[in-house]
């Protein structure tokens, strides 16, 4: 009986860290998807600068903004990955523990639901 106890310690713990790393990542998608919104908004205006529309001072400050743009997405992108593999390390680790002890505890089946 004490194994069982042990392994659904270690079955809710992963739980939460799935949970925890799933929040995780929906946060980060919500950021890339904000970083890359503000860097496509961007794209009128460096084309038009890059026509040789505006003065030199306004292409530098577009093209400087520009650049912050592109590195909040890509750090956004880097994050989002690092997370998204937390997370199926995280998934694969509680399917490994659920298949242990054949269930998760504190987790109820729908109705219908094989068991």
């Amino acid at each position: 009986m004490s194994g069982n106890t042990d392994l659904e310690s270690k079955t809710i713990e992963a739980l939460r860290h799935y949970r925890e790393a799933l929040s995780t990542v929906e946060y980060l998608e919500r950021e890339e998807t904000s970083a890359h919104q503000a860097l496509t908004n961007m794209l009128p205006d460096l084309s038009c600068a890059l026509l040789d529309e505006g003065t030199p001072s306004f292409k530098r400050s577009l093209f400087k903004i520009g650049s912050v743009a592109v590195l909040r997405s890509d750090e956004a992108w880097t994050a989002l990955s690092e997370a998204t593999a937390k997370l199926d390390t995280a998934r694969l680790t509680l399917a490994a523990l659920e298949q242990q002890l054949g269930y998760i505890p504190g987790v109820s089946i729908a109705p219908g639901d094989p068991a």
